[in-house]
């Protein structure tokens, strides 16, 4: 990594670090992590739309940002908090999740959670209150502590400028 960009790194977690706030950071240099294998995942949601639209949460992992998935929205729309669980099949050590916005609607969540688990029932807060930009249309990626392993990702959107809530692309990093 160039001296400059650790630079820039390290005081952007101690930033994040003092002020309590989690926003995105962009990692330029991935020399010492990579994407995790997303073969075999699958991903479910507190809702999804299906009525008026295939919004469906599997969506999220079709590698493709033209298609997302959207919390219920027709014929009632339902009110945040919505969650979109990612089943990694195995433990893996997250370093930090990249997030894309859904690509044609600007009107997305503005704020949300991460937690991890390892049985689905007992969860751990990962980033609380996270900042998102809905109107950015490329990858924003969020840190997380990468102490402990979790089969199981979950992202709950706390608030937005609508009740819907929608993601076009999740993905994990992980340790080389």
């Amino acid at each position: 990594m160039q001296k400059n960009h650790l630079y820039l790194y390290l005081l952007a977690c101690c930033i994040a670090a003092a002020c309590g706030k989690a926003d995105a950071v962009f990692f330029e240099d991935k020399s010492t992590v990579m994407k995790a294998d997303r073969t075999g995942w699958s991903a479910t949601a507190s809702s999804q739309e299906t009525t008026c639209e295939t919004a469906t949460a599997d969506l999220v992992l079709d590698g493709k940002t033209a298609t997302y998935w959207s919390s219920q929205g027709c014929p009632t729309v339902l009110p945040y908090p919505h969650s979109i669980t990612l089943d990694m099949k195995k433990a893996i050590n997250l370093v930090s999740v990249e997030i894309i916005a859904r690509q044609n609607d600007a009107n997305g969540m503005t704020k949300f959670k991460m937690e991890g688990s390892n049985d689905s029932n007992t969860w751990t807060v990962l980033r609380d209150n996270l900042a998102f930009v809905p109107t950015t249309r490329t990858a924003q990626s969020y840190p997380v502590p990468s102490s402990a392993t979790w089969r199981y990702l979950r992202v709950t959107a706390l608030e937005g400028p609508i009740q819907k809530a929608f993601l076009s692309e999740i993905e994990v990093y992980t340790t080389k």
